[in-house]
């Protein structure tokens, strides 16, 4: 890890904390197209990228399932950016997301605004994040490995309640970038038997909620004063990320404020499709969590 990467991953403010003001300022990714956001980790000069992933009706063209969509949070009085969409169905009682741009890249994988799949074992407990070349049909000849696993510790629930335990695997030499450069690189996925190979991977560890004796539930550390009023409310969905087990830094962090609307913040290394992927596998219900 070089010194520009381990300053920014030292960086201990908190992305909940905000300053109150009526006009809100250009984001810090504000420049980035969309395809970048979306494509390329998050430079290291950006800080992190704050969005928002809403549940919205399932659109014309798209038979049942459940449909959500990603959005910039550009601040008060801005308006936010649609960066990507995603589709949600069941096939043979296993979760899938399809993932695109737009509308059009979810009904044609050939559209160059296909992004890729989201595939997950019966009860939820393991997700392979993919790219386009990913074949439902034959998973044991797919052209390329994944960008990233997600996999959930299985929980029992006691009278105490209890909470979810996850951990998120992703390429460890993902291209490094910064907001006033144009260069595109494309990522490579987790290297073969990455499993044996953990040295060579970026192993991204959940935070340990506290237990909180008045509401008798565990509860992580979100700040709800917040500027546009983000108020986060507890579900046993959010989650915070950190590159080292009880780490500081968070990576990717997740938090229900309304019905169908969640707040997502991520940072370098992560891609936003990373990033959303990631967010949609814990928004996914699992067998394997009972609470």
């Amino acid at each position: 890890m070089n010194d520009l990467e381990a300053k920014c991953l030292n960086n201990n403010s908190n992305i909940w904390d905000y300053s109150d003001s009526e006009a809100a300022p250009a984001s810090s990714w504000a420049t980035l197209p969309n395809k970048s956001l979306i494509c390329r980790p998050l430079p290291l000069d950006i800080g992190s990228c704050t969005c928002f992933i809403l549940k919205e009706p399932t659109p014309q063209g798209l038979s049942g399932g459940t449909f959500f969509s990603l959005y910039t949070n550009e601040g008060e009085g801005r308006q936010n950016r649609k960066l990507a969409v995603a589709h949600h169905k069941r096939r043979n009682g296993r979760s899938h997301f399809i993932l695109a741009q737009n509308l059009k890249g979810l009904l044609s994988h050939s559209d160059n605004t296909f992004l890729g799949t989201v595939t997950a074992n019966l009860i939820g407990s393991k997700y392979h994040i993919w790219d386009q070349g990913f074949r439902h049909n034959s998973p044991a000849k797919q052209p390329n490995p994944p960008l990233a696993v997600v996999r959930y510790i299985p929980t029992i629930t006691t009278c105490a309640g209890s909470h979810r335990s996850m951990r998120a695997y992703i390429p460890k030499h993902q291209s490094m970038s910064f907001k006033n450069t144009n260069q595109v690189q494309h990522l490579k996925g987790l290297p073969m038997n990455w499993e044996g190979k953990l040295n060579k991977v970026h192993q991204l560890f959940s935070k340990v909620p506290l237990y909180n004796k008045i509401s008798k539930q565990y509860e992580l550390d979100f700040r709800d004063k917040g500027k546009a009023g983000l108020r986060i409310q507890r579900s046993v969905k959010n989650f915070q990320l950190t590159l080292e087990e009880n780490g500081k830094q968070t990576i990717l962090q997740l938090g229900r404020v309304g019905k169908s609307k969640f707040v997502m913040e991520y940072r370098y290394p992560l891609t936003g499709y990373q990033a959303f992927c990631i967010c949609l596998a814990s928004i996914d219900a699992k067998l394997c969590c009972t609470v």
